[in-house]
C-alpha cells in the first residue's frame, strides 16, 4: 500500500503573480498582467521547484516569452532595467525553465493561456473519443470486477463510476504507465537537481484551470486522505465516507492493469497525430514531446470524463470532487 500511495500523482496548484499597476508598452502586455496564472506540478517526494515563480513577475515573463511578446514590453511594464532582465533570464535558464532559441528565449515549462486550452481540448477529441469507445466495450467486465469489492456490498457502481472510470482507468492508477510505457521516460525532466513536470495555466473563474481533473492526497497514521476532482480547493475532507480497503485497492489496481493495454494501443495508434499537434501548436519550439504530452494527456482524459458524464456512463458529484480514504 505504501508503494501505491507514493506512486499517486499529485498536482499542486499555486496562485502566481497578481496584476501590476504599471503601464505596459503594448495592449498585449497590459492584458497579460490582468490575467491570473496558476502553477501546476506533477511530482513526488522532494522533487519540486526551489524558488517562487511569482517573484518579480517571473511567471508572467515566462508567459510573455511563450506568447512571443517582446521582452522590451515586459521591461516597460515592470520598470525593470536591462541588468535586472538579464539577471532574471540567467536565473530561469539555470533552473531549466527557459532555453535559448536563436536570439531569443523560450520556456522549457508547459504554458497554456485560454486560447491554448481551447486548442488543446479541440485537438484531443479524436483520442478521447477512442478512449470512450474502448471503455464502453470493457464496461461490463469493469462492473463485474467492482462487484467483487467490499464497497459493492453497500454502494452501487454509479456512486463510484467517476472515481473508477476517470481516476482509476485514466489518471492516478494509470498515469505512471503512460509515462513509462508510452512516453518511455523513467525520470521526469531534471531541473536544478530535481525531477518534476511543471506548468503555468491560465486560471478560470470557477474550479481549477481548464476544469482539469486531478488527484491530491495527504497521509496520516498510515492512511491517505484523497481528493479526485477539479474543485479541490473547496473540498471537505472532514465528511469523507468513501473508504478503500487494501483488498479493494488491489482490485482497482487490477482493473487499471487490465485496461492499460487497450489505452496504450489507442495512444500508440494516435502517436503520429499527437506529434503533428505538438509541432503544429508551436510547443515543439519550447518543450520536449514528453513534456507536452504529459500535460496534454490531462486535457485528453478530462475531455473523455466530461463526455462520459454527458453520455450517462458516469455520475460526477455536484462539487466536482470525489473524496476517499485509502486504508
Amino acid at each position: 500500500m505504501k508503494e501505491r500511495i507514493r506512486s499517486l500523482f499529485v498536482i499542486v496548484l499555486i496562485g502566481c503573480s497578481q496584476p501590476s499597476n504599471e503601464k505596459s508598452a503594448s495592449p498585449a502586455m497590459d492584458k497579460l498582467f490582468n490575467i491570473k496564472f496558476e502553477q501546476a506540478m506533477i511530482s513526488s517526494g522532494d522533487n519540486f521547484p526551489d524558488f517562487d515563480c511569482r517573484k518579480d513577475h517571473a511567471d508572467l515573463l515566462l508567459v510573455s516569452l511563450h506568447k512571443n511578446i517582446p521582452v522590451e514590453d515586459f521591461m516597460k511594464k515592470t520598470n525593470f532595467d536591462e541588468n535586472k532582465i538579464k539577471e532574471m533570464l540567467i536565473f530561469l535558464e539555470s533552473k531549466n525553465w527557459i532555453h535559448k532559441s536563436g536570439r531569443s528565449y523560450k520556456p522549457t515549462v508547459f504554458i497554456a493561456d485560454e486560447k491554448d486550452g481551447e486548442d488543446l481540448y479541440k485537438s484531443a477529441q479524436p483520442i478521447s473519443t477512442d478512449i470512450i469507445l474502448e471503455i464502453k466495450k470493457e464496461l461490463p467486465g469493469i462492473k463485474r470486477s467492482f462487484s467483487e469489492t467490499r464497497i459493492a456490498k453497500t454502494d452501487h457502481f454509479d456512486k463510484w463510476s467517476f472515481f473508477i472510470l476517470s481516476d482509476v482507468l485514466l489518471d492516478s492508477w494509470q498515469i505512471n504507465n503512460v509515462e513509462n510505457k508510452f512516453l518511455q521516460k523513467e525520470n521526469r525532466p531534471l531541473r536544478h537537481g530535481r525531477h518534476y513536470y511543471v506548468s503555468l495555466f491560465e486560471a478560470g473563474n470557477r474550479k481549477e484551470p481548464f476544469g482539469i481533473y486531478g488527484n491530491q492526497y495527504s497521509t496520516c497514521n498510515g492512511k491517505a486522505s484523497c481528493i479526485y476532482g477539479n474543485n479541490r480547493n473547496h473540498a471537505n475532507m472532514n465528511s469523507t465516507v468513501n473508504k478503500v480497503s487494501q483488498p479493494d485497492n488491489r482490485i482497482f489496481e487490477n482493473i487499471a492493469k487490465s485496461f492499460f493495454p487497450n489505452l496504450l494501443n489507442i495512444l500508440e495508434k494516435n502517436r503520429i497525430y499527437a506529434d503533428s499537434i505538438y509541432r503544429r501548436s508551436g510547443y515543439s519550439e519550447e518543450i520536449s514531446f514528453e513534456e507536452f504530452y504529459i500535460w496534454w494527456y490531462h486535457f485528453i482524459y478530462t475531455q473523455a470524463t466530461e463526455q462520459m458524464k454527458a453520455e450517462g456512463l458516469m455520475s460526477i458529484p455536484e462539487t466536482g470532487n470525489f473524496e476517499y480514504e485509502l486504508e
